[in-house]
């Protein structure tokens, strides 16, 4: 077994200074907290959650999940009780108790990959690790401000693979078993079968890498599998207790949902392009710092990572369950969150411990943050002139804050420093600032028009069976964010059927009201510029 190692010997002594870290920490969760509920709903897999949680509400089954009434299968219920706990936490169904589980597990995920790399390396690296985690591209100015699974879900399935190492470190295998097992089970009731190909690879490959193949027939093995079972059991047990439907209707939704973006799906030809474009697909995702990705690329590299069995570890991991997306043509950058701590733990570890400011690969990506934070720090006075954003309240004193902010981040930048890292970091705030000021109100407003639209159309018919006609709702992810909002004002789930009910109300657009004898009540557009109509049938 490989021994653990603290680290090798340090090229250099870069620490975060105590002020600066706090300074970074305040103002990552002030530009986190800050507009989580600014944006109304979004559409798609946001909407989908918060319609599914709120109708669990308004049934009183928390055991069988629908949408639009009709039984859903395709994700398991955890997450969708979870947003239910958000909701009775705040007394409403706002976007800020929607989004607020989100935000809660990214800090928690932040803080464990803190906790984890700082064990087994130092505070530096865990730092930047955990920092890079919160403010890469991906996550910063996109999934931490939507209520999806992916953040939860990421938390959950990295602290599963961390401890299998840090359990196996210890040689407590019994522990490693069921802890593992138990957040894998975690996982699946929070998204399907992804963690246990996550599970399986880390296990597998961890202990063939370090020879110790007799712990994959332990017992305790065999016992975190049957923890496994009784968990997801349960629940599937109280679901089929009270819904009279075959275990292969289930089953088959939740293998279709991940196997539906493989290659499996799209063919060999779109596996092939998405194997050779996914690198360059994550590097921008994920920007800017997987442009460390050059420190990868010296003669000696594979050496340094194999030198340190946690950053070895990390490695593997990467690179094994990497392998699931980059072989599946459609894939979004969100599944990827959970993987991303353990190549940020690599990179910041070569960063810091094993380049210096002068080594050219280095040089040359600390040249390139540069010059796009002073690109950022002027582009941003268009605000001022562009139509969207120049009629926003203070303008003028917000683009100067940002843009000061960077000048002075680029003047830092520019100067000698060994932990250009640590400044990078503070620019990707800064601009997520300038995000939630100048991007954001622009895109609430068109939320916001489409909400106003369903609530009215809610209020219109409080006191009268609604439902929608035909195709009209459901049909579509854009359909779930009115169908959501009228049922949160009329405190009823909005039904989907083709029956013509004596006394009821139907939304129903223009392709499903073709030959129909009907009298208009009122109008709704329905998210996105899908116009429909109140209608009472003759």
């Amino acid at each position: 077994m490989i021994s653990s190692t603290k680290r090798t010997t340090p090229l250099s002594t870069t620490q975060f200074e105590p002020t600066w870290s706090i300074a970074l920490s305040i103002g990552l969760l002030i530009v986190l907290f800050s507009h989580l509920g600014f944006m109304p709903l979004d559409t798609g897999d946001e909407a989908r959650r918060a319609l599914v949680s709120l109708e669990m509400i308004l049934s009183g089954d928390y055991i069988t999940p629908t949408l639009n009434g009709d039984r859903y299968f395709n994700k398991p219920p955890l997450y969708n009780w979870i947003i239910i706990g958000s909701y009775k936490l705040f007394g409403n169904y706002s976007s800020f108790a929607l989004r607020f589980p989100m935000v809660v597990s990214l800090l928690l995920l932040g803080l464990t990959v803190f906790g984890f790399v700082r064990r087994y390396t130092n505070a530096t690296v865990a730092f930047a690790a955990a920092l890079m985690t919160l403010t890469n591209g991906r996550v910063l100015l996109f999934d931490s401000l939507l209520g999806l699974i992916e953040i939860t879900f990421s938390w959950v399935t990295y602290t599963a693979m961390l401890l299998v190492f840090h359990f196996g470190q210890q040689r407590r295998y019994w522990l490693l078993y069921l802890t593992t097992y138990a957040l894998t089970a975690i996982g699946f009731l929070l998204k399907g079968l992804p963690p246990l190909a996550f599970q399986g690879l880390t296990l597998v490959g961890w202990f063939v890498y370090t020879r110790q193949y007799r712990q994959l027939l332990h017992p305790a093995h065999v016992v975190g599998i049957l923890l496994f079972v009784l968990i997801t059991g349960c629940y599937y047990w109280l679901y089929f207790s009270q819904n009279a439907i075959p275990l292969r209707d289930v089953a088959g939704v939740l293998f279709n949902e991940s196997a539906k973006r493989t290659g499996l799906a799209f063919g060999i030809g779109a596996a092939l392009l998405h194997i050779l474009t996914f690198p360059f697909e994550l590097v921008y995702h994920f920007a800017p710092y997987l442009l460390l990705v050059v420190l990868l690329f010296r003669r000696n590299s594979l050496n340094l990572l194999q030198a340190h069995p946690f950053i070895a570890f990390n490695t593997l991991a990467f690179c094994l369950n990497v392998l699931i997306y980059w072989t599946s043509p459609q894939v979004y950058a969100r599944y990827l969150i959970g993987l991303m701590p353990l190549l940020f733990t690599v990179l910041a570890y070569l960063y810091y411990e094993h380049s210096r400011p002068a080594d050219r690969p280095r040089w040359w990506v600390e040249r390139i943050w540069l010059g796009l934070t002073v690109i950022v720090a002027i582009g941003c006075w268009t605000s001022v002139f562009y139509p969207a954003t120049r009629v926003l309240p203070g303008v003028v004193w917000k683009t100067a804050v940002v843009s000061g902010l960077l000048i002075v981040l680029a003047w830092r930048l520019a100067q000698p420093s060994a932990n250009r890292l640590g400044l990078l970091i503070a620019v990707m705030i800064v601009i997520r600032l300038g995000f939630n000021w100048f991007v954001l109100p622009g895109r609430a407003v068109k939320r916001q028009f489409y909400k106003e639209s369903a609530e009215q159309a809610a209020r219109q018919t409080i006191g009268r069976p609604l439902f929608g006609y035909h195709t009209t709702v459901g049909n579509d992810n854009a359909t779930d964010v009115s169908s959501f909002h009228i049922s949160a004002v009329r405190g009823d789930i909005l039904r989907k059927t083709d029956r013509k009910l004596p006394g009821a109300y139907y939304i129903a657009d223009s392709v499903s009201l073709k030959g129909e004898q009907y009298r208009r009540i009122g109008e709704v557009v329905l998210f996105d510029r899908h116009p429909a109509f109140i209608v009472q049938f003759d």
